[in-house]
């Protein structure tokens, strides 16, 4: 329990120790819209539209409005008008869980927005006499623009790349050779696209007696716990469900992917996939806990992530000794991962909430605005809370910015909350590295 009451000392720390009173939240603000007329600079500052060239950022109508403490600066539920950003004083942020955090100007916390999504997803308050910066909604839609979700353009080797050599033989090389989908998750996906029982079913995956065995054993994992075992393909079927089969018997398959001549590019391929499915269990925790995607669809999506590695990893074990570093390797996959999986999921006919799901989680404010709650928000909070009690976890956004966040209804992904996902996880990927290992 020593890791659990560490992590919770670090979130107790961004816990207010005073709360505003809300008794005091009818206060006005003060009567000041006025122009923003400070540097460009400080904007290239903020988080994600300092990425956005000076010229953009010049164009933008930006404003900066004042409060008093206890003014309430915008509710939870409000339709998002602008991107709010901390300039001065001090905001407190409350969660549908009246939990929150207080936001200081001059943090690293502050130079992200105090909410973006379609809808604000908690409740800003003026905790101590504030200047927030008001700046157009329009700014997440150019700084989105930058990263064009088309797959092959993303293959476009960037100046940062260019001395790459393994890098540049494999994008220059005529025909991308992509893996194949295991031949027991093609045949069953083409089946259940028929309407197709459980006896049915059951036949494809048995002719698989490794995934059928693992079948049964997620079937008598804590993920359906149950106190009659199961010992049967068919009746493992039936206890799972056929969708779930489906995503579960892909998911399974797709470790066979993960392997290589070389030991050393088997061992990074294990370590990517012990990565996915980290991942994975923490998108089926938390889909869930939030009950908003169905845990099997998310737990999918969490494990294919990584899947662009593999394809890239093939091309650097046919290759001579001499042709590459293993340094090389390590600093292309963050390049080839989101958009070579992007590829190989269109080439596998996945659906498309799934498809992009590797380029739309790369990045913390890419879900666009949307009133639904997506497998990307789903995977890209997964990312979230891997981080949660390592080192990185410094380098962490505040929660309550992303637009993901704001996409979960009714969300009250508190401290006390991601601790019970975390819990709940780490217990599922204990199982989940049993089921998924080769």
């Amino acid at each position: 329990m020593k890791f659990f009451d560490s992590i919770k000392q670090r979130f107790d720390n961004l816990l207010i120790d005073q709360q505003p009173s809300r008794a005091d939240s009818n206060a006005q603000t003060i009567n000041e819209r006025t122009p923003y007329q400070g540097p460009i600079t400080f904007l290239k500052q903020l988080v994600p539209i300092g990425q956005l060239d000076e010229q953009q950022l010049s164009e933008l109508r930006i404003f900066k409005i004042s409060y008093e403490p206890g003014a309430i600066i915008f509710n939870r539920g409000e339709s998002t008008e602008s991107l709010l950003y901390l300039l001065s004083g001090v905001v407190h942020l409350e969660t549908a869980g009246r939990q929150g955090l207080d936001i200081a100007a001059g943090t690293f916390e502050a130079l992200h927005p105090l909410s973006s999504g379609e809808y604000r997803n908690v409740t800003a308050i003026c905790k101590k006499q504030a200047e927030v910066i008001s700046i157009p909604k329009l700014a997440m839609d150019l700084y989105r623009q930058r990263y064009n979700i088309n797959p092959k353009r993303l293959l476009d080797l960037p100046e940062s790349y260019q001395d790459n050599a393994l890098l540049n033989k494999f994008i220059a090389a005529d025909n991308l050779v992509m893996p194949a989908l295991p031949d027991v998750a093609i045949k069953l996906r083409e089946a259940m696209r028929k309407d197709i029982g459980i006896a049915d079913v059951a036949k494809i995956v048995m002719l698989d007696p490794a995934i059928s065995a693992k079948l049964i054993q997620v079937a008598n994992s804590p993920f359906y716990r149950s106190v009659s075992p199961i010992t049967t393909c068919h009746n493992a079927i039936n206890r799972i469900g056929l969708l779930s089969t489906k995503n579960i018997v892909t998911s399974i398959s797709l470790r066979s992917l993960y392997k290589n001549k070389r030991n050393e590019l088997n061992i990074l391929a294990r370590n990517y996939w012990k990565q996915s499915i980290r991942i994975s269990a923490l998108s089926y925790t938390l889909a869930k806990l939030t009950d908003c995607r169905d845990p099997e669809e998310a737990l999918l999506a969490g494990l294919i992530t990584n899947i662009g590695i593999v394809p890239f990893l093939k091309f650097a074990d046919n290759q001579a000794d001499d042709v590459y570093s293993l340094e090389e390797v390590h600093s292309a996959l963050p390049f080839v991962t989101g958009a070579l999986s992007a590829l190989i999921l269109d080439k596998w006919h996945f659906p498309d909430d799934m498809k992009n799901i590797p380029l739309e989680t790369q990045n913390w404010f890419l879900p666009g605005d949307d009133t639904q709650t997506s497998l990307a928000d789903i995977v890209l909070l997964a990312k979230y809370h891997r981080h949660i009690g390592a080192e990185s976890m410094a380098k962490l956004p505040p929660i309550t910015s992303l637009p993901s966040y704001a996409h979960i209804k009714h969300a009250e992904l508190t401290p006390d909350k991601s601790l019970k996902i975390l819990h709940d996880a780490k217990q599922q990927i204990n199982e989940a590295m049993q089921f998924f290992s080769a």
